[in-house]
């Protein structure tokens, strides 16, 4: 079963930092110099500088960027810009945005859970572990021994005590309350009462956990646990680096809200209208939309267009014009008999993987260069501004994958494609940190 705790967290100290927006960062990895460079300038503290710091020509093995990580850290903690607990918390945390006429919100519990291997104790990857960033996660992770950022887990509770207990904590005055420059507000509750913490632990026993977002941070703090075991002639196991920090988020709650991974893609030879038609019948219904307007608005048009609460594929496929085309597999049961026959029913009934193997792989020939050819996003309008612009030759909307479709895939012990699953908004970098120290 999988194990959650309390913990004293770490935050910044609202005595010395004057705005909280200018210190807190989105959760990103790999930002351009550009980004980097403006956050530095927001604040002298901004968390950038620990979770994802600027490289110099000057740096060595044992001077970068991980290095002066963890001396940034120490000292704004040793200058009480950073501060710790006096008392174990589970913590509840809320994100609210309004963004083009609709309000997502995301509150979640955030407690410690036990490290254990993926797929066990009830603890299960949702998408495959991208390898790409795993090494620079584990350097950062071992020079400042901290989870700067929460990992993302979903539960599903089929009563609604946690749930109950969640809206009620909210209506109590939080302990942070921020609003960040785009509009998103923070807000951070400290549930200290200890039989309500023994109370949410003990309801968390028996539910299986779903990572979101954060496999790749999840399976560095494994590794870094291992390392610390192995160098730890009297470990216990109730060491601090065998936890990890997480956010947990009921899949009963409104406010939860699970955003599709739209695809903009670059063709080598451009998009072939005539071909994409006469190749996309062979397993696709396809129908021609006409719009009115010719602006970003057409977005709205094809998630309407395409929106099913039925275990259906359905895509819109767009090139720059004042129609797109809505495309509905119409043989279900192809992928599994004749492409992936070891895999389950579920994973075979992905949208993400009828895409890439059907329409992406198939019709568009994208094979071998998809990771250069074809990007993601959670924004529809963003891959159209990409159409318009010409840096891809045409997108393809999606429907968010569905809570039943992630149980039934890890289920079978099966890990859905990279960017499958998003959840929207993520929780932020540096609101709440957790040292993995026991000084």
């Amino acid at each position: 079963m999988a194990k959650i705790r309390p913990f004293k967290g770490y935050t910044y100290n609202k005595d010395k930092i004057s705005d909280m927006s200018n210190v807190v960062v989105p959760l990103k990895y790999n930002m351009t110099d550009e980004e980097k460079s403006k956050f530095y300038e927001m604040d002298e503290y901004n968390i950038s500088r620990i979770f994802d710091g600027k490289s110099y020509p000057s740096d060595t093995g044992k001077s970068n960027k991980y290095s002066r990580a963890a001396e940034y850290l120490d000292q704004w903690i040793k200058d009480g810009v950073i501060v710790c607990d006096e008392e174990d918390a589970i913590y509840l945390y809320e994100e609210v945005i309004e963004m083009h006429g609709n309000t997502y919100s995301n509150t979640t519990f955030v407690a410690l859970l036990e490290l254990e291997e993926l797929g066990e104790a009830n603890i299960h990857s949702c998408e495959e572990i991208r390898q790409l960033s795993k090494k620079d996660r584990y350097d950062l992770l071992a020079a400042t021994k901290t989870d700067l950022s929460m990992i993302s887990c979903l539960y599903v509770e089929r009563g609604k005590k946690l749930l109950n207990i969640m809206n009620e904590q909210r209506e109590s005055e939080p302990y942070l309350e921020f609003v960040m420059p785009d509009g998103l507000t923070q807000r951070l509750w400290k549930i200290t009462d200890k039989a309500l913490m023994d109370e949410i632990t003990e309801e968390f026993k028996d539910l299986p956990l779903y990572i979101t977002d954060g496999q790749t941070r999840y399976s560095t703090c494994v590794k870094y646990r291992n390392y610390m075991r192995e160098n730890d002639p009297e470990v216990t196991g109730d060491e601090a680096y065998n936890y990890a920090m997480v956010s947990l988020f009921n899949s009963n709650s409104d406010g939860v809200v699970i955003m599709p991974e739209h695809r903009a893609i670059k063709l080598p030879d451009g998009f072939s209208e005539e071909l994409f038609v006469a190749l996309i019948q062979d397993h696709f219904k396809i129908e021609k939309i006409i719009v009115d307007a010719q602006d970003d608005s057409i977005t709205e048009t094809m998630k309407k267009q395409i929106m099913t609460r039925r275990q259906q594929s359905i895509f819109a496929v767009y090139q720059d014009s004042n129609y797109f085309y809505r495309i509905t597999l119409t043989d279900p049961d192809y992928i599994k008999k004749e492409l992936l026959p070891d895999m389950s029913e579920a994973y075979c009934g992905l949208d993400t993987v009828v895409l890439r193997k059907l329409i992406i792989n198939d019709v568009l020939g994208i094979k071998d260069d998809y990771d250069e050819l074809v990007s993601t996003s959670v924004s529809s309008r963003e891959c159209y501004n990409a159409v318009q612009r010409g840096d891809a030759d045409v997108m393809i909307a999606m429907n968010p994958v569905k809570v039943e479709q992630i149980e039934s895939v890890t289920a079978a012990g099966e890990t859905m494609p990279f960017r499958t699953v998003s959840m929207f908004p993520k929780p932020f970098v540096g609101t709440l940190m957790y040292i993995k120290s026991d000084k």
